[in-house]
C-alpha cells in the first residue's frame, strides 16, 4: 500500500467505515463485518515491509497463532489474510484508551490499578499457556475498556517460543534484515542502520496510537520498546515468557508508583540501569502495600531464573494479601514509663486494626462493582438474545446479594482476627473467602465476555457460587494441612485461581475451554505433589468430563477426587464426587444397581459434609432419577425428590435445581401414567422457571414440553397444540431451528397432527425431528416414535416397503433407547415383520417374529405384541406348509394372549385348530 493510496472501501470481507490511525507498520481502519453485523478493527500492514517472503509467512503465521488464542483479556484475532498485495489482520474492535491514557485520566486506588494490571496479566499468561511470547508489553499495548476490562493487543513481536527460525536469526548478522523502521516524533517511518548504535542515543518517544507493533519479530536480535525491555532483549539473548514478565513488572512498576524502575533517558542509560539489577524503592509517600514492592522486585531480577516460575505465580503473589501480625508490645514489668509506650502503641495498633477492618469493602472493587455490573450488561445485551437484559438484572441481584455477604463474612473475620490477634484460624477463613472472592471474580469474568451459552446458563451459575457457611468451619477449615513452602503457597492460590475460571467455564457450559484449563492445571497439581489440590483439580475435571463427554472418563476422575478428598479430610470434595459419579454410573454406564449399592456410602459423605443444603439436595435428586429410571416403585423415587426439595427450601432464595426436581417429578408421574400428578408438577417446574430464570427463558420449553405430552396421552390433542408452539418458539429464539432440543416438541406436534387427520403436517414435523436428530448424532424416545410415526403415515398411504424401512429404524431407535423388552420395540418389530410377509420375504419376517417374541412377557405391553407375533409366525409357517408342534403352540400362546372381542383372536383359534388335531 503506497502512501499516497486512498482508503480501501473494503478490505477481504469486511467494509472500511473509516480510518483510526496510521504508524509505522500501517493503517488502522474501523471496520464492519456484515455476515456476524459486528465491527471490527483491520489492521493493513504496508508492503513494503513485506517484501521478503519470510517476513511475510512469519507474520501470516503469527496472527494466525494469536487467533486460536481465546482470552478475555486479550483482543481477538478474528483472521489473516491479503488485501492488495499486503496482509491485514481483522481483530475484536474495542472501545478504550490505552493503559497510560486510563492511568492519567483520573485518580484511581491503587487496589483498582492493580487489578486493572492483573487483568492483563493473565491475557498474557493465556498466551504464555499457548506457547507464545509477546515480546512488547507495554502500557501502549494494554487497551482499557469503559467497564474497565484490560485486554492486551499489538502482538506484532509475538513469537511462539524457542521457535527455530528465532534461534536461526541469533546465529549471525546475515539471518536478520539490515534495516529497522522505528517511529520519529513526526509518526513517519525511518531506516536504522541498527538498534545498538541510532536508537542507543536518542531519547525515548511512547506513542499512544493503536498500531502494530514497530518491529517485526525478524528484524534483528533486538526486539521491544527500549524502556519496558528485558534483560534478554537488551543484550541479545532469547527472550521466552519470563522476558514478558519482565516487562510485565515494570508497566506495573509504573502504574503503581507513577515512575518507571529504570528511567534512563537513552536507550544507552536504561540498559545500564538494567544490567546493574538495582530496583529503586517505592516512594515514601505511596500508599501501595510494601509486598508488593517484594513480588515486583523478583519480577524485575536480571536473570530470568531469578523470577517467578510464571507469570501466573507472579499474579498470585500479587493478589494474595497475608494478614499482618499486629503490633505486639514487649510486656517489661516495673516501669511505668515503658508501660505508658505499650499502651500507647496498644491503642494506636488496635485503630489501626479498625481502619483496615473499616475498609474491607475495597476489597471487592474491581471484582463485582458498578464497573463490572455494566460489562456484563453490556456483554449480555450483544447477544441480541430475548431474555438477555432481564437475565443481567436477575444475575446482578444475585452477585449483589453474594457479595454483600462477602463483604459481612470478610469484616467479620477481620474483627475477629483483631481480637484473637492473628490466629491461624482466622488466616485460614480469610485465606477462605479469598477463594471464594477469586470464583465471583472468574464467574464475572466470564459474564464480561459473554456469548449465549453463558446467558442461557448465568443464573444458574450465580446460584452455583460456593457457600460462604463452609468458611465458618472450623474443623473442615483445620483439617487441611496447608503448604510449607512459600512458594508452593503461592503457585497452588495461582492455580485454585485457575481451577476458579475452570468451574465457571463448567457452570457456564464453555466446556472445551474449562477442560483444556483444568487439564493444565491437573498437571501441574501432580507435580506439585499437594494433595487436596490435587482432588479439587479432579472433582473439576470429573464435572466437565460429566458435561462433555460423559462415561468412563468422567468416572474416572470422579473416582479419584472421591479417594484424594477422603484420604485429605475434604469431605465436601469427596460428596461432591461420589454425587456426581453416582449419576454417572447408574445412568450414562447404565449400572443402577451398582449405583443404588453404593447410595449408602454417598449419604455418610454428604452427612460428613456437614449436610449442606446444596449436596443434600443433588444427591437425592440424582438417587431419584436412577430409581426411576430403573423402574423402582414411583415411591422410592419420590421421597427422595421430596428430600431434595426440602433440603433447598433450607437455603434462601429460590435455586434453579428446585425447578428441575420438579420436571423430574412430572416426568416420573408420566411415565407412570399418573397424568394428573405429572401435570401439577410440569405446571410448578414451569412457574419456577419463570420466577428464577424469566418467561422467555429456553428452559420453559421443556415443562411445556411435558405438558403438551400428557394432553397427547389423554387424548386431547388440540389442547397440546399450544404448549408444543410455545416450547418451540422459545427453544428457536435462543439456539435456532436446527437444535436437539427440538426434537421433543417436533414429534409431540407429529403426534398432534397425525390423530386430527392432518398427515401432511405431520410427516413435515417427524421427518424434520428426524432431520435435526441426525445432524446432531441424538439418540433417544423421542426419535424413535418420529421413525415410528413416519411409518405409521408411509403404511396409511401405501409405501409399504418405505414404511417397512420406517418400522425396522424405529424398533433399533427403540431397543437402544428403552431396551429390548420395550413394547415400542415390540409393536415396530412385529409391524416391520407383517410387512415383510406381505412382501413375500418369510425368511425376513420370521425372524422379526421371534425377535418379538424373545422379549420378556411380563413387561407391559409386551404380551399383547408377543400375542400378535405368535399369530402372524404361526399364519406364516402353516402358509409353508409346515405342521406339528411348533405351530400349534404358537396359535395356542396367541389365542390365550389375545382378547376374545378382538377378530385376530378368531384367526388364532382356526390356525389352532387345523395345527393341533
Amino acid at each position: 500500500m503506497s502512501e499516497a493510496s486512498p482508503d480501501p472501501a473494503s478490505i477481504g470481507p469486511f467494509s472500511v467505515v473509516r480510518k483510526l490511525g496510521e504508524g509505522a507498520m500501517g493503517v488502522v481502519f474501523e471496520g464492519y463485518d456484515h455476515k456476524l453485523e459486528r465491527k471490527v478493527a483491520l489492521k493493513l500492514v504496508r508492503k513494503k515491509l513485506l517484501h521478503e517472503a519470510a517476513v511475510r509467512e512469519r507474520m501470516t503465521r503469527e496472527a494466525q497463532a494469536m487467533a486460536r488464542l481465546s482470552n478475555p483479556h486479550v483482543v481477538h484475532v478474528y483472521q489473516v489474510g491479503e488485501h492488495d498485495g499486503g496482509i491485514y489482520v481483522a481483530m475484536e474492535y474495542v472501545e478504550g484508551e490505552t493503559l497510560s491514557e486510563w492511568l492519567k485520566s483520573a485518580t484511581r486506588p491503587w487496589q483498582l490499578i492493580l487489578r486493572t494490571v492483573c487483568d492483563a496479566g493473565r491475557g498474557l499468561a493465556a498466551a504464555h499457556s499457548a506457547g507464545l511470547v509477546h515480546r512488547d508489553f507495554k502500557p501502549e499495548n494494554v487497551l482499557v475498556d469503559a467497564s474497565g476490562r484490560a485486554r492486551v493487543l499489538d502482538f506484532g513481536l509475538v513469537q511462539s517460543e524457542g521457535a527455530a527460525d528465532e534461534q536461526a536469526e541469533r546465529a549471525g548478522p546475515g539471518a536478520s534484515l539490515e534495516h529497522e523502521l522505528a517511529v520519529t516524533n513526526a509518526g513517519a517511518a525511518s531506516p536504522q542502520v541498527t538498534q545498538a548504535t541510532a536508537a542507543a542515543t536518542e531519547p525515548l518517544e511512547r506513542s499512544n496510537a493503536l498500531r502494530w507493533s514497530t518491529r517485526l519479530t525478524q528484524m534483528g536480535n533486538v526486539l521491544g520498546t527500549p524502556a519496558y525491555m528485558s534483560p534478554e532483549q537488551h543484550f541479545g539473548r532469547p527472550a521466552g515468557p519470563t522476558s514478558d514478565q519482565f516487562s510485565f513488572s515494570i508497566t506495573l512498576y509504573e502504574a503503581l508508583y507513577g515512575v518507571r524502575p529504570f528511567n534512563g533517558e537513552s536507550w544507552a542509560a536504561i540498559r545500564t540501569q538494567v544490567q546493574d539489577g538495582l530496583v529503586p524503592p517505592p516512594p515514601l509517600e505511596s500508599p501501595v502495600p510494601r509486598r508488593l514492592f517484594k513480588v515486583l522486585q523478583r519480577g524485575l531480577a536480571l536473570e530470568p531464573e531469578a523470577r517467578w516460575p510464571s507469570l501466573a505465580a507472579m499474579i498470585a503473589a500479587l493478589e494474595h494479601d497475608p494478614w499482618r501480625a499486629p503490633l505486639r508490645v514487649a510486656a517489661v514489668a516495673g516501669l511505668i514509663g515503658v508501660a505508658s509506650v505499650a499502651s500507647y502503641a496498644m491503642a494506636k495498633s488496635q485503630a489501626e486494626d479498625e481502619q483496615r477492618c473499616a475498609g474491607e469493602a475495597g476489597q471487592i472493587t474491581g471484582v463485582w462493582d458498578p464497573a463490572r455490573e455494566s460489562a456484563v450488561a453490556r456483554a449480555f445485551d450483544a447477544t441480541h438474545l430475548p431474555y438477555a437484559a432481564d437475565t443481567a438484572a436477575r444475575v446482578k441481584l444475585r452477585l449483589d446479594t453474594y457479595s454483600r455477604a462477602w463483604l459481612d463474612a470478610r469484616r467479620k473475620a477481620c474483627e475477629e482476627q483483631v481480637r484473637t490477634h492473628s490466629t491461624r484460624l482466622m488466616d485460614l477463613r480469610i485465606a477462605c473467602l479469598d477463594r471464594r472472592k477469586a470464583r465471583l471474580a472468574a464467574l464475572v469474568d466470564v459474564f464480561a465476555a459473554a456469548d449465549k451459552g453463558v446467558v442461557e446458563n448465568a443464573v444458574q451459575a450465580a446460584a452455583a457460587l460456593p457457600s460462604l457457611r463452609a468458611c465458618s468451619d472450623t474443623d473442615d477449615l483445620l483439617a487441611v494441612s496447608q503448604p510449607d513452602d512459600p512458594e508452593v503457597a503461592q503457585r497452588v492460590a495461582a492455580l485454585q485461581g485457575q481451577l476458579a475460571r475452570a468451574d465457571a467455564l463448567d457452570n457456564t457450559a464453555r466446556y472445551a475451554e474449562g477442560l483444556q484449563l483444568v487439564s493444565e492445571v491437573r498437571r501441574e497439581a501432580a507435580s506439585l505433589g499437594y494433595a487436596p489440590l490435587k482432588a479439587e483439580a479432579a472433582l473439576s475435571d470429573g464435572r466437565l468430563k460429566m458435561a462433555a463427554v460423559g462415561g468412563a472418563e468422567a468416572e474416572a476422575a470422579l473416582a479419584e477426587a472421591v479417594r484424594l478428598g477422603i484420604a485429605n479430610d475434604l469431605y465436601a470434595v469427596a460428596a461432591e464426587a461420589a454425587i456426581i459419579r453416582l449419576y454417572i454410573v447408574g445412568n450414562d454406564l447404565g449400572r443402577p444397581l451398582e449405583a443404588e449399592a453404593g447410595a449408602l456410602f454417598v449419604e455418610a459423605l454428604v452427612q460428613r459434609a456437614r449436610g449442606d443444603d446444596q449436596l443434600t439436595a443433588l444427591f437425592h435428586n440424582n438417587l431419584g432419577t436412577i430409581h426411576d429410571d430403573a423402574g423402582k416403585d414411583v415411591e422410592v423415587a419420590r421421597r427422595d425428590y421430596e428430600a431434595a426439595l426440602t433440603a433447598l427450601r433450607r437455603r434462601e432464595g429460590a435455586h434453579p435445581l428446585e425447578a428441575i426436581i420438579q420436571h423430574n417429578l412430572g416426568i416420573m408421574y408420566t411415565n407412570h401414567a399418573r397424568l394428573e400428578a405429572a401435570r401439577d408438577h410440569f405446571e410448578h417446574a414451569r412457574e419456577l422457571f419463570t420466577s428464577i430464570l424469566g418467561a422467555a427463558h429456553p428452559l420453559n420449553a421443556h415443562p411445556l414440553t411435558g405438558l403438551g405430552d400428557i394432553e397427547v396421552r389423554r387424548g386431547a390433542y388440540a389442547e397440546a397444540m399450544p404448549s408444543y408452539l410455545q416450547s418451540i418458539a422459545l427453544i428457536e429464539s435462543t439456539y435456532g431451528t436446527e437444535h436437539r432440543y427440538l426434537i421433543e416438541p417436533l414429534v409431540g406436534l407429529g403426534k398432534v397432527y397425525e390423530h386430527t387427520g392432518r398427515s401432511v403436517e405431520a410427516e413435515q414435523h417427524y421427518a424434520k425431528a428426524v432431520r435435526i436428530a441426525e445432524k446432531t448424532d441424538t439418540r433417544g424416545e423421542s426419535v424413535a416414535d418420529a421413525f415410528a410415526g413416519l411409518a405409521e403415515l408411509a403404511a396409511a398411504s401405501g409405501s409399504l416397503p418405505q414404511a417397512r424401512e420406517l418400522y425396522e429404524r424405529a424398533a433399533g431407535a427403540f431397543e437402544a433407547a428403552l431396551g429390548t423388552d420395550s413394547a415400542q420395540a415390540a409393536r415396530a418389530a412385529r409391524r416391520a415383520g407383517e410387512l415383510a410377509g406381505a412382501a413375500g420375504q418369510g425368511d425376513a419376517a420370521r425372524e422379526w417374529f421371534e425377535r418379538v417374541l424373545a422379549n420378556k412377557p411380563d413387561q407391559p405391553g409386551v404380551a399383547g405384541e408377543r400375542a400378535v407375533a405368535s399369530l402372524r409366525l404361526a399364519q406364516l409357517q402353516a402358509e409353508r406348509g409346515e405342521r406339528g408342534a411348533r405351530v400349534c403352540e404358537l396359535a395356542r400362546a396367541a389365542e390365550d394372549g389375545l382378547p376374545k372381542t378382538d377378530r385376530l383372536h378368531t384367526e388364532a383359534r382356526e390356525v389352532a385348530r387345523r395345527s393341533c388335531d
